[in-house]
């Protein structure tokens, strides 16, 4: 059996990983010259609960499934991790209900929290924070890996297993008839193609003729980097706000990473293109044109009440109002705080149908070929359970058949 699989992220390796245990015929299709120039060698490395998102979805069980799997990777491997846990801090009173729903959802998913009821046992868990109000969730199982060095372990065992990576080399289009890739004027013929294109996902698909409901709205995402005087005033644990439930992001929350740099972020604000990582860095005008168009009516209209996060999303540029929104992250005031080069664009769809951002996973089969799209946090943390996913599901169980998930 013959497998191409577009795209050399998190997803696409993993993938690769997991078919290639089996006497499988593998190449991976990269435009980029290496594995880490977009979502995987930008991401925070936070390995997440699951207990975000609503059960049973493939977002909440992949990611519980995925967190285990992970960290079975690292370890076997001897990769870095942290397993530092999240505290979740109420900014309102009605964050606390949220935080109590949160409670309750992570005991019916078999995830392991501390429910904290006073100002003593948060400051007990973590000493460097301010807390606005004495409830806050401990999640224990939330860690911090290194992305790059995950991929770059993968990347040595795909080779060693004879995984062929293509890189510096962009599909110009794929063909759901008869399972080809036409990539540098060249026609390569596969069994099944698997298309784990992250931000280009979704044109890839729309390349193959698949009609979907869903539409491309990336989001960009930015850091600011803050330096304390002393080692001991930097927080030990992730410090996460409340979630909204009815949004896919998470706020902007602390993280770091191995070296010890320590952040604040992200801002999820609208971006007119899917690599515009820098200001006119590969401006691409059909795109810009095509994505503000996009925007601009959904933001008029206010569809899934889009007007009012882009402009709450549009604050978190300053860094007054991220210090406010932050407040009860520190106990101890930073001594600088800068705007980091640490920039992710997420791929993130819009559900023409119900006009909401869609807040799960989207994997569909198209005759031979699979599309993974809305490949969105937590894709890096659920990645080997999505690629067990995949494999089971469409790879091996249940090949010839039209399915979507």
């Amino acid at each position: 059996m013959k497998v191409a699989i577009i795209g050399s992220g998190i997803v696409g390796l993993t993938i690769a990983y997991t078919l290639s245990k089996e006497n499988i015929d593998i190449t991976i299709f990269e435009k980029e010259r290496d594995s880490l120039s977009h979502g995987t060698g930008r991401n925070s490395g936070v390995i997440h609960s699951g207990i975000y998102y609503q059960p049973k979805t493939l977002r909440s069980t992949l990611c519980i499934r995925g967190s285990k799997l992970m960290k079975k990777f690292i370890s076997e491997n001897n990769l870095y991790i942290n397993n530092c846990g999240k505290l979740l801090l109420p900014k309102t009173k009605k964050d606390i209900e949220t935080l109590n729903l949160l409670y309750e959802r992570s005991k019916e998913v078999g995830v392991e929290t501390i429910k904290l009821n006073s100002f003593d046992e948060i400051l007990k868990i973590e000493p460097n924070c301010n807390p606005l109000f004495n409830d806050a969730l401990f999640i224990k199982e939330t860690a911090i890996a290194d992305p790059k060095e995950v991929s770059n372990k993968l990347i040595e065992i795909l080779k060693k297993r004879g995984v062929i990576i293509k890189y510096d080399t962009k599909v110009d289009s794929i063909s759901s008839n008869n399972t080809i890739i036409i990539s540098n004027n060249k026609i390569h013929n596969f069994d099944l193609i698997i298309n784990s294109a992250g931000l280009h996902a979704d044109y890839l698909a729309n390349k193959s003729n698949l009609k979907t409901r869903y539409t491309s709205l990336p989001f960009k995402g930015k850091y600011w980097k803050i330096s304390f005087g002393d080692k001991n005033e930097i927080p030990n644990r992730l410090i996460y706000p409340v979630p909204n439930l009815d949004q896919p992001f998470l706020g902007v929350h602390t993280v770091y990473d191995k070296d010890g740099n320590f952040y604040l972020g992200p801002s999820s604000t609208p971006v007119f293109g899917r690599e515009a990582y820098r200001p006119f860095r590969k401006f691409n005008f059909l795109e810009f044109c095509a994505l503000s168009y996009k925007f601009i009516l959904k933001i008029i209209f206010n569809e899934n009440n889009l007007r009012n996060l882009a402009i709450s999303e549009f604050k978190n540029l300053f860094l007054s109002s991220v210090m406010k929104s932050s407040n009860a992250y520190f106990r101890h005031k930073p001594v600088k705080i800068e705007l980091s080069s640490k920039v992710g664009i997420r791929s993130q769809m819009f559900d023409k149908n119900s006009k909401k951002l869609f807040n799960d996973f989207v994997v569909i089969k198209q005759n031979n070929i699979i599309h993974i799209l809305n490949a969105i946090s937590p894709a890096w943390t659920s990645s080997f359970a999505m690629a067990e996913f995949i494999c089971e599901k469409y790879t091996i169980k249940n090949r010839n058949n039209n399915e979507s998930a």
